[in-house]
């Protein structure tokens, strides 16, 4: 049982002489260092227990990997969310980081390997076109005494080339025969003053004389403008056929249906400038 503090006090005012009761009244009522204090003596520490969780609680807390997993992340990033990545990056100033193809993610930049394959590939297609550079260049080189220099012909053709686009605007443009303009006077044959006027009534007379040195029927002659239905007297439907522009002399492509052994029909991919002459021969 410990004395009270006051009591104590009151043994040792001035001019007290305190007693052996009193000295190991004194010091009984203190705990000395090398006492141990009993935890049941500390007020309130089985209180304060009673508040805490058992260690096992708090060991199986701490290796629990969903703990908190709402607001911190797993060490594996596992349950970060695309967001959640953005905003780490961008925290961490790596947003732009240059990433590379790994497994099945698909990176931003290419690889050493990647980059070796395009530096190839430029490599061949240089070294194509430094070989093609270099026939053009023995071309223009080429002294050729019946087609003269190439790049004497091109410097012409720059020189010339209004003259030449109206040329062949006159040729093979939009002019037509119709429009063209006999140099001479033909009176006798008529009133004859275009191309095209010419080209029939010549088209006419040489078909008159064939026919009339032709025993037997073996080809039909006809100009047309355009798409056409032509009849003939061949009686077959075995034939090859001939068109051709009667200004430009060009061959002009055209589709063929046969309607039956007398009568075919011609179609143009477009309409022609000009009159097209059409020859079937039977064969």
């Amino acid at each position: 049982m410990s004395t009270p503090l006051n009591i104590i006090f009151s043994w040792f005012e001035k001019g007290d002489i305190p007693t052996e009761y009193q000295f190991k009244e004194t010091f009984s009522s203190f705990r000395h260092l090398d006492e141990k204090i009993r935890m049941d003596e500390v007020m309130g520490l089985n209180e304060a227990f009673q508040k805490t969780l058992p260690a096992t609680t708090f060991t199986n807390h701490l290796e629990d990997e969903s703990a908190h997993i709402s607001v911190l992340a797993k060490r594996n990033a596992s349950n970060l969310t695309a967001a959640n990545v953005n905003e780490w990056k961008e925290k961490l100033k790596i947003k732009f980081a240059a990433t590379i193809d790994e497994g099945e993610e698909t990176g931003n930049v290419y690889t050493k390997e990647q980059i070796g394959e395009f530096v190839n590939r430029f490599q061949a297609k240089d070294d194509e076109l430094l070989e093609r550079i270099a026939k053009i260049d023995g071309m223009l080189a080429s002294n050729d005494v019946n087609l003269d220099e190439l790049q004497e012909i091109t410097d012409y053709i720059k020189e010339n080339r209004a003259q030449i686009e109206l040329l062949k605007e006159t040729v093979i443009g939009s002019n037509s025969d119709d429009k063209i303009n006999l140099v001479k006077m033909y009176s006798n044959w008529g009133a004859v003053t275009h191309q095209n006027q010419f080209n029939d009534l010549v088209y006419d007379k040489i078909k008159k004389i064939e026919d009339a040195a032709s025993t037997e029927k073996m080809k039909h002659e006809e100009r047309v403008r355009g798409d056409s239905r032509i009849k003939h007297d061949l009686d077959t439907l075995s034939f090859v056929i001939d068109a051709y522009d009667t200004v430009t002399l060009f061959t002009i492509p055209l589709k063929v249906r046969r309607i039956d052994a007398n009568t075919i029909e011609v179609l143009f991919d477009s309409l022609p400038p000009n009159i097209i002459q059409i020859t079937i021969k039977k064969i």
